[in-house]
């Protein structure tokens, strides 16, 4: 029991469930098919666009106002394109958001656009692919479209903004300048119109502000120290040593005149400086390119019913395997020779095959829904003489009476129990096509039905079930007068052709169980077993008893201590094996002959290598 499993043991366990794991695989497979009905079609459209200048932009004025490199980042414009800035721009450009609307409202719709695209990097590019789902495909078309458009107007506002900010602040500045430039040359203006002798001082004025401005564009250069720098402050010197000679007046007209020039020369600046500002302004375009535009995809994306077939079928196989294994792991019954046979220290006594009722009813009632046995017509068509067995069933039979007689301790007829520990493991219909083998290979054979707490062998043959047994026991009755044969099988109601044929059907007898009595344990306990055994011996070479369950009755207890030996009959993976082992202890319990078990119902795929090639080999050999 503790020997390693191999791969044909799995295989075995698999297959024993095979209609659990294929109920379990159905079931998985049929969910998955109405999940992917139930999920909503989702369509789906995208658009590739790249962040890049254009190739001039570096060559027109203002370029330098607008920084590229902190636009460029991939991962930057990715955050942008999903914020909620650019979702509530798209929004009105799909004219889902009116302008006057509530703020709130403009967000929960900005919120749904949001939630409806991605955007995320190209691998291996720094290119940047815009995707929306919705169960419209035009409408996926539609929102990746206003995306696209959303972001280059963001994109082109923002580069806007910093040019726009300097041309203000030279505008404002410019204003300043003209405003003094003006009351410079009205203060000169007045002036001269009264000290019109004055005139001289303006030029040396004049002069020393055309130097005043070569100088600092020299300073621009060169060091205070250069011979140019120095050459010019001399002369600098020298006019301003001229100056102080002229006179008061002179010298204010020459400050007034200074103060004037220098400003003309400063509205120049600011002036060209606001030209070319206007200029920048004006040549600032978006970076955002399209290298793929969207399209209207009419496939849907969603459900991926291949892929969800895929997984259904791999996840089935998955369930399946581990509820085949879950349930083995609960399972305490016992399936195979060895274990009973370790488990018990009793002989497997035969291996009788699964047999098929010709009703398919019975075998889906049976099998499926665990009904406890085949209905009248249906056990009739699993009996020997109702239906072409194969060789290997028939000698089934007579190997379980080979291995009876070979563990009794001595020769002569045999008076047999068959039983089991719990009810529908095919005691009755092993009881009954035993002794049919045994008439069929020359042994007379009487069939005893001593279950009186549910018989069913009168029903079976179609004959009356009184008088019977119960009525032996109680002396209503003599044995060889109610005992039935072939002829009043034939009368019960079973297949004429069918019995005739079959061979030794005359060394058959059977006895009913008779009226039901009140009280079924005192009439047994009570009757005199030995002679009526003895009795049943001297004109039988087989005598066999079908009883109830073990632990169900003491019937077959109290019989088994007047014959030569009890057998279970155990069906594969039906009662669990402390049942059977309690069965065991009971019978041996009143000194009766435990002779061995019968393992019953069992198919050629689940009795191993071994036994499963030797049914296979013995057919093929047998039909030749």
């Amino acid at each position: 029991m503790n020997q390693e499993l191999t791969l044909y043991d799995y295989w075995r366990i698999i297959n024993r469930r095979k209609w659990v794991a294929l109920m379990v695989f159905a079931i998985t497979l049929l969910s998955t098919v109405f999940y992917t009905k139930m999920q909503p079609l989702v369509y789906s459209s995208s658009a590739i666009i790249k962040i890049q200048p254009p190739n001039i932009y570096s060559k027109l004025p203002g370029s330098d106002i607008t920084d590229f490199d902190q636009w460029g980042a991939v991962s930057t414009e990715i955050r942008v394109i999903t914020s909620m800035e650019v979702a509530m721009r798209a929004s009105r450009r799909l004219k889902i958001a009116e302008a006057g609307a509530e703020p709130s409202r403009i967000q929960g719709i900005a919120s749904q656009i949001l939630s409806a695209y991605k955007a995320e990097r190209v691998q291996d590019s720094n290119l940047i692919s815009i995707a929306a789902g919705s169960s419209n495909p035009y409408k996926a078309n539609d929102i990746v479209s206003a995306v696209i458009e959303a972001y280059r107007e963001y994109d082109l506002e923002q580069k806007s903004a910093q040019a726009r900010k300097s041309l203000d602040d030279i505008a404002s500045r410019k204003t300043d300048v003209e405003d003094k430039l003006r009351s410079l040359e009205r203060q000169k203006q007045n002036f001269i119109e009264k000290n019109p002798k004055t005139g001289l001082g303006s030029i040396f004025a004049d002069q020393l502000a055309e130097l005043e401005i070569k100088r600092r564009e020299l300073l621009e250069k060169y060091t205070p120290n250069h011979p140019e720098v120095i050459n010019f402050d001399k002369r600098i010197e020298s006019i301003q040593g001229k100056l102080a000679q002229i006179p008061a007046q002179e010298l204010d007209l020459a400050r007034i005149s200074r103060e004037l020039r220098l400003q003309e020369d400063l509205y120049a600046t600011i002036n060209k400086q606001y030209e070319e500002s206007k200029l920048g302004l004006s040549s600032i375009v978006s970076f955002v390119v399209v290298v793929n535009p969207p399209f209207v995809n009419l496939t849907p994306v969603s459900p991926n019913k291949r892929l969800n077939m895929a997984i259904g079928i791999l996840f089935g196989v998955f369930l399946a395997i581990v509820m085949v294994f879950l349930l083995e792991n609960l399972d305490v019954s016992i399936s195979t020779i060895e274990d009973i046979e370790n488990f018990l220290k009793l002989p497997v006594l035969g291996i009788i095959p699964s047999v098929m009722s010709e009703h398919k009813l019975d075998n889906w009632l049976t099998g499926l829904f665990r009904k406890e046995r085949f209905g009248t017509e249906g056990f009739r068509s699993v009996l020997l003489f109702n239906r072409k067995y194969s060789s290997s069933v028939i000698e089934s039979y007579h190997t379980l009476r080979a291995n009876i007689i070979s563990n009794m301790p001595r020769k002569g007829p045999l008076s047999i129990v068959f039983s089991s520990s719990g009810a529908a493991e095919g005691k009755t219909l092993t009881a009954i096509n035993f002794a049919l083998a045994g008439a069929n290979s020359g042994l007379k054979t009487l069939l005893v039905d001593a279950d009186m707490r549910r018989p069913v062998i009168y029903q079976i043959f179609g004959m009356p079930r009184q008088p019977g047994l119960s009525d032996v026991l109680a002396k209503k009755a003599d044995w060889r007068e109610t005992v039935k044969e072939s002829s009043d099988f034939i009368m019960g109601g079973l297949n004429v052709d069918h019995v005739m044929r079959f061979p030794g059907i005359e060394n058959l007898k059977v006895l009913t169980c008779g009226t039901i009595p009140g009280n079924v344990v005192d009439l047994l306990d009570n009757s005199d077993w030995g002679r009526l055994i003895e009795d049943f011996k001297s004109e039988f070479d087989m005598v066999i008893f079908d009883t109830p369950p073990v632990l169900l009755f003491i019937d077959s207890i109290i019989i088994s201590k007047k014959t030569d030996g009890a057998v279970l009959v155990y069906k594969a993976g039906k009662i669990a094996r402390g049942a059977l082992k309690r069965a065991k202890e009971q019978i041996l319990g009143v000194n009766a002959r435990m002779i061995g078990v019968v393992l019953n119902g069992v198919r050629a795929s689940e009795m191993g290598p071994k036994y499963g090639y030797y049914y296979y080999d013995y057919s093929r050999y047998s039909n030749k």
